[in-house]
This record gives C-alpha cells, sequence and structure tokens, in this order.
C-alpha cells in the first residue's frame, strides 16, 4: 500500500449532489497518468464529472475519452479543455454522453484499445446491489466490461471508498478485488489517496475549507460524508499480455482443432 497526495488546490465539488462522493483530482489524475501511461496512450474515463482526467492525459500526449451522464458537466469539462489546451489537443480528445450511466454502449469501438481505464464506484445503492440496476462498474459483469477496453498491459483504476450499510461502515475494496481477478485482471496496488494537503507532516486543512452538509438520503447514496472522507481508495489492476502458448491455446477447440 502506498500514499499519494493528491489535494485539490480548491474545495473538492461532491461528484453527486447528496455531497459525500468525491472526484478525482488533478493531482492525483496527474499520478495515474504518470505511472501507468506512455505518449501516445489511450485513456478513458468513465462517468466524468470533469475534465482533470482529460487534461491530465492530454498533456503528456496521450489520446483521451471520457463519459458523462450529464451533458452540462460535459459542456463545461469541454470549455475548460479548450481554455488550457491547443487546438491539436483536442483533436484527440473525445467527450461521450452515455444517459442511464450506460457508459460501455458507447465505447464498444474502443475494445481492447485502452492503455488506463479510469472507473469511480460510488455508494450509491445500484453500486453496491447486483440485484439493483447493471452499473459498468460495479458488477461482476460491468468489470468484465471494463476489463474488455483494455490492450493487454493495460491497466484498470477504480477509485472507491467506505460506504455505509445501515448502521455499519463496509469498505467495498475486497469485493472489487475479487470481481476483478474473476474477470481475468491482476491486482497490482492500492493506493492511498489523501484529499487533504499535508504541512510539517500533519494534516493542515485549508482554512477556508466548508464541508458541504449531505442530504439526508441515504438510501440512495451510502457514501460516507466529505466531512469524515479524508482519503479515497485506489485500487489499480493489470490486464496480463498473452503469452505465445496462451494464445495458440486460444485459437484450438476444446476437441484440439484449429477455429
Amino acid at each position: 500500500m502506498s500514499v499519494w497526495l493528491a489535494a485539490a488546490d480548491t474545495e473538492p465539488e461532491p461528484a453527486c449532489r447528496f455531497g459525500c462522493c468525491l472526484p478525482v483530482s488533478p493531482l492525483l489524475a496527474w499520478h495515474l497518468i504518470t505511472t501507468c501511461t506512455r505518449l501516445g496512450s489511450l485513456v478513458i474515463d468513465i462517468d466524468a464529472t470533469d475534465h482533470a482526467v482529460l487534461s491530465s492525459a492530454l498533456t503528456p500526449g496521450c489520446r483521451a475519452v471520457a463519459t458523462f451522464t450529464d451533458p452540462a458537466r460535459a459542456h463545461l469539462a469541454w470549455q475548460a479543455l479548450q481554455r488550457l489546451h491547443p487546438g491539436h489537443d483536442l483533436d484527440v480528445a473525445d467527450l461521450r454522453i452515455a444517459p442511464g450511466q450506460d457508459a460501455d454502449q458507447v465505447l464498444t469501438d474502443l475494445l481492447g484499445t485502452a492503455d488506463l481505464v479510469i472507473a469511480r464506484h460510488h455508494g450509491h445503492p445500484s453500486h453496491l446491489d447486483d440485484r439493483e440496476g447493471d452499473h459498468l462498474s460495479a458488477q461482476p459483469k460491468g468489470i468484465s466490461r471494463l476489463a474488455a477496453l483494455l490492450a493487454a498491459g493495460g491497466h484498470l483504476v477504480i477509485v472507491t471508498g467506505l460506504h455505509r450499510a445501515d448502521e455499519y461502515v463496509r469498505d467495498p475494496a475486497p469485493d472489487i478485488i475479487r470481481r476483478a481477478q474473476q474477470a481475468g485482471l491482476t491486482y497490482l496496488q492500492h493506493i492511498v489517496a489523501l484529499h487533504l494537503p499535508v504541512q510539517a507532516g500533519r494534516l493542515e486543512p485549508p482554512p477556508t475549507w466548508r464541508v458541504p452538509t449531505p442530504e439526508p438520503a441515504p438510501a440512495r447514496c451510502a457514501g460516507m460524508p466529505i466531512s469524515v472522507r479524508l482519503h479515497t481508495d485506489v485500487l489499480i489492476f493489470n490486464k496480463p499480455r498473452r503469452t505465445s502458448r496462451t494464445a495458440d491455446r486460444s485459437i484450438t477447440d476444446p476437441g484440439g482443432q484449429r477455429s
């Protein structure tokens, strides 16, 4: 387990309307891009809420795709990219609207091509209960779809955190790791991303830090309030490269005949 400093320059704006889900900060996005990509890599941001991942990918010369469930957020992200990047950067930026969180439906042309996929695992019931919904980044099928976007050697990053489950606090990381391994991915590392600045070895909230009060809606969003969420958990997985022996088996049927 490693610790990354990921504090934003300003107060974090919640990624959900209940005030509990933290977005991927620009600093966390930069850590992920520099760790998992190289020049020309394809980065896909699932259910993006702002331009942070897109901008961090474009700066070192990566191609960037993001899906948005909210067209208004996508519009604001595009405006930010236009202010921050030259036109030739925008040529390799692709923002796609996926209503109803059906991100997989708008990414079928990118199967097997991504070097880095970043997905968020929030505390909404549909993200936690296999019987409710079929969100891309929550279910076993969903993680399989994320894995299908990766090229061999690519990395899947799932950003999550503690969730409320009735009167208990639940850590979703073990379940996510198990599901990713079932999808054929290799678990590489657990990163603790701190969202408060560190000064002289101590966590120091900025004087102007004001925590928004979440709406009383635990049934709709089980994320922990920002006031107690000092960090998020970043789980990194790898899609193994196929050896020649594995590839040879993949084109041979059970009877030993070539397909």
